[in-house]
């Protein structure tokens, strides 16, 4: 079963990174990098992406993510 999200401003800011990528791949470091947010409040809200079932963890030695699909759009459907 799927977990609730929060939707924090840095988890709002997190999506819409991803949307503005060609990829939907990321490290933890190169997206904290990108938005200007801790590596911490980052990996919290990818494992809180992963845990609802938006995104998976692609490689755990590098923290590389991938979002699956971004949940704002399950709540306008």
């Amino acid at each position: 079963m799927a977990m609730a999200l929060q939707m924090t401003e840095s988890m709002a800011r997190l999506l819409d990174w991803f949307e503005d990528q060609p990829c939907s791949c990321a490290t933890v470091g190169h997206i904290a990098d990108e938005i200007d947010y801790s590596r911490e409040t980052i990996r919290g809200n990818l494992k809180q992406l992963a845990a609802a079932e938006n995104a998976e963890l692609r490689h755990a030695a590098t923290a590389t993510y991938r979002l699956v699909d971004d949940p704002r759009e399950e709540r306008n459907e």
